[in-house]
């Protein structure tokens, strides 16, 4: 996960997703029964390797923020050369972004911790972790941008079943069977072609490559990690997450196919360029007649129908997107800062005209009271409000509206005007 925008105010909500994020989980299995410091020592151990060194050709050494919010307590320890430094204590109190990333605090720059994802980790999974977050420290010396994803249309009902379709094949790959991974750079191809303008290339390197380092110096298998990352899910969101999962899938491919891919001056074009350059026999060009094949053997209409389907759970999305208007009746909730909002991160969203963003299954706890919604609240890029559709029945201090609830604390009420419902503090 890469540097986050410092929002103060919006900690509480950042926490809520984070700590839900299951981006490192290892399905079924327990946490880890070190302590996170001795979790940290056996992490300094692995990195201080000689393999560990050779894989980037850098030393993974670290300074750290462990962030336990719970406590309002940040520590301060770095990993270098093989140690665990000495832990200096202080208030958290915001002053760095709450998330597994990266953050500049003081003139210095530190890879910042979770303490509760340590702590609800596997013991491997826990190296994993600080492994992918400190890659993320070390990537722009090795040429690798930190980029965030401008991929949108892999959320689009096309860009979803086309991405579907990659994963299957790059599956097939994994296990050997290379018309797999011929497959998968064949509707990648086109999926690029409906959307040209995407930076999958460069977010694969930037998440991909940090997932990649994670899972290996943890010691996991990297074909039965990398191949379990790829089960697709219906229901969730793919335009800030397919990285993690391609990626490392092409990393781990790009082993096999070419083992010194790492120290090449052309992995900044992208994992698939390296691939071609080394393989040249997987150099696809969009074929109409090959194409049609290949997404037929696939149950390309299938895929697509099934993603339909699923889009109308979200509702009525022109309705939605008519809430951004000026002038449409609606409800308006303005955010005073104070919201501790929880979803889960990994549900699929929809992106709205101007950057604005469809959410569901979601609630929020705030001054005014609790919000419950099932299906239905947008969001601007600012989170300085939130809309749904108007209310449809009021009782009291329970509103309810189409597939939400929301019942307001003593002290707040409902006001409406030319359509435009409000939720004020009484005077």
């Amino acid at each position: 996960m890469t540097k986050m925008t410092k929002m103060t105010k919006f900690n509480s909500l950042i926490a809520a997703l984070i700590l839900q994020l299951p981006a490192h989980a290892v399905y079924g299995q327990q946490p880890c029964d070190k302590t996170p410091e001795e979790s940290l020592q056996q992490a300094a151990v692995i990195l201080n390797e000689q393999k560990s060194k050779d894989l980037w050709n850098v030393t993974l050494n670290a300074p750290l923020i462990i962030i336990d919010h719970i406590e309002n307590k940040m520590y301060f320890t770095a990993i270098e050369d093989g140690e665990v430094q000495p832990f200096r204590e202080e208030e958290w109190n915001n002053k760095v972004t709450l998330a597994n990333s990266f953050s500049e605090y003081e003139g210095k720059r530190y890879v910042t911790i979770i303490h509760a994802a340590l702590a609800n980790a596997t013991c491997e999974q826990r190296i994993n972790i600080l492994a992918h977050e400190i890659f993320h420290l070390h990537q722009n010396s090795l040429g690798i941008e930190n980029t965030m994803s401008a991929n949108y249309h892999i959320d689009e009902v096309e860009g979803r079943a086309l991405l579907q379709i990659e994963m299957k094949a790059l599956q097939q790959a994994l296990d050997g069977n290379l018309s797999g991974l011929f497959d998968a750079l064949c509707v990648r191809a086109y999926r690029q072609s409906l959307y040209p303008d995407n930076n999958e290339d460069l977010y694969e390197l930037n998440e991909g490559l940090a997932e990649y380092t994670g899972a290996k110096l943890s010691g996991a298998n990297m074909k039965e990690y990398a191949k379990a990352r790829l089960t697709y899910d219906i229901k969730r969101g793919y335009a800030n997450a397919f990285a993690y999962f391609t990626g490392s899938s092409y990393a781990c491919i790009l082993d096999q196919l070419y083992p010194t891919w790492r120290y090449d001056k052309d992995l900044s074009k992208g994992m698939t360029y390296l691939i071609k350059k080394v393989r040249p026999e997987y150099a696809v060009a969009i074929d109409d007649a090959h194409l049609r094949k290949l997404l037929g053997g696939y149950d390309y209409d299938g895929i697509l129908s099934g993603e339909r389907e699923e889009l109308k759970s979200f509702g009525n999305i022109a309705a939605f997107e008519d809430l951004i208007k000026p002038g449409t009746a609606k409800l308006r909730i303005i955010n005073r800062g104070n919201f501790n909002l929880s979803y889960n991160p990994n549900d699929r969203i929809i992106t709205l005209s101007d950057g604005a963003t469809l959410l569901r299954n979601i609630t929020i706890m705030a001054e005014l009271g609790e919000i419950k919604v099932t299906s239905g609240i947008v969001r601007p890029n600012d989170w300085s409000t939130l809309y749904l559709l108007p209310p449809q029945k009021i009782e009291g201090n329970l509103i309810k509206g189409d597939d939400y609830e929301i019942r307001l604390n003593q002290g707040w009420r409902m006001i409406e005007k030319d359509g435009l419902h409000e939720i004020v503090k009484e005077s």
